[in-house]
């Protein structure tokens, strides 16, 4: 019997991150993936990366040993290249299949050992090996119920409880856990955020079917109403993962969709500023503790991603620097090596354009 076990916290403290993420498509199909790494930190050795075909992809072991394949797909995405074997947070691979890795708290449970025939996989690297070898949603659902062993082993120090969502160019989508009896499936979610399990956020969608995108037209004891969005009256604000599955939930099914790829991409971005943590509002550093060189006393959106599925553009903005930059997939899949981009974080604004001149004025 396969034996199952909780997630290993890093120096006797958890980390608290967010992030959420959702799938939806432009109003002629395009479809598009949409991502907020919510988190205390962005590590120095982030970048955008494009890994090529035949990259090795793989696992660490305790033992120092690697176990591995070579990339069957080109894939670009956020990720480090700090470990022997690259490791993305999220990404796009050639095919159109997209998709995220999100913290999963007090729920993630892994495998001891690997069973006979798996591929020995630490939960860090599960979306690198899956975006490396699957086409679409199916065949990642697939790697993860049939093929991974998800093992309780430490990557950086530390066994990240992490759960994952998925979405490709048919429209097909499925958020992926790590749950106590096994690994669980839910083919065709739109959204996910973090714990509780995906079939409770579900649920709970219940509470909130009074939430509509059209006014209320009458107010208590006769009043004329005098002020617009009442039909959403009782959507959740705050920043807690069941408050931000909800609206974006809404979020996605109520929300006009762009049309075309840019006007697409940049109402994806749009949504998930509805879900972003500001910086300062989500303490997870007890005041006066003086946190760790680079790190945040706050969880904030450290950056945002969007890939569309079928230009296979991956673009981002970062927290301080909200310009949307894109690495382009499509051009750079007959690469041979791997491409780093800057992620760009320190601010930076462009001038205006008179009209009639295509010139700008100076800043």
């Amino acid at each position: 019997m396969e034996q199952y076990g909780g997630w290993t916290e890093r120096g006797g403290s958890a980390f608290f991150a967010g992030c959420s993420a959702f799938c939806w498509e432009s109003e002629e199909g395009l479809r598009f993936f949409g991502r907020n790494f919510d988190f205390d930190r962005f590590d120095a050795g982030s970048r955008v990366l494009f890994l090529p075909r035949g990259e090795e992809i793989g696992t660490l072991l305790g033992d120092g040993a690697r176990e591995g394949f070579p990339a069957a797909y080109a894939m670009t995405g956020m990720g480090t290249l700090s470990l022997p074997v690259p490791v993305l947070y999220d990404g796009v691979n050639e095919c159109g299949l997209a998709g995220g890795q999100l913290y999963f708290r007090e729920h993630a449970h892994y495998l001891h050992a690997a069973p006979a025939g798996r591929l020995p996989v630490q939960p860090g690297l599960a979306l690198t090996c899956a975006l490396a070898s699957c086409a679409d949603v199916e065949e990642a659902i697939a790697a993860f119920t049939q093929r991974y062993a998800l093992l309780a082993a430490p990557l950086m120090g530390a066994v990240p409880p992490l759960h994952w969502f998925f979405a490709d160019r048919t429209g097909a989508s499925a958020v992926i856990e790590p749950a106590a009896g096994g690994v669980r499936v839910y083919r065709g979610a739109g959204a996910m955020t973090n714990s509780p399990p995906y079939g409770w956020h579900r649920a709970n969608l219940l509470n909130y079917a009074h939430i509509r995108a059209q006014d209320y037209a009458e107010a208590p004891e006769g009043q004329a109403p005098c002020f617009s969005g009442s039909g959403a009256a009782g959507l959740p604000g705050d920043w807690s993962s069941p408050s931000r599955f909800v609206r974006l939930s809404f979020l996605r099914g109520l929300c006009v969709r762009g049309k075309g790829e840019d006007e697409a991409a940049a109402f994806t971005f749009r949504i998930l500023e509805n879900v972003a943590f500001p910086l300062g509002m989500v303490r997870v550093h007890a005041a006066g503790e003086p946190p760790e060189a680079g790190v945040s006393p706050y969880d904030y959106t450290v950056y945002s991603c969007a890939a569309g599925l079928h230009s296979l553009r991956y673009y981002w903005t970062s927290y301080r620097n909200p310009q949307v930059r894109f690495a382009d997939l499509a051009a750079l899949r007959g690469e041979k090596g791997r491409i780093v981009f800057a992620v760009d974080d320190a601010p930076a604004f462009a001038a205006a354009r008179r009209e009639g001149t295509g010139t700008r004025h100076a800043r």
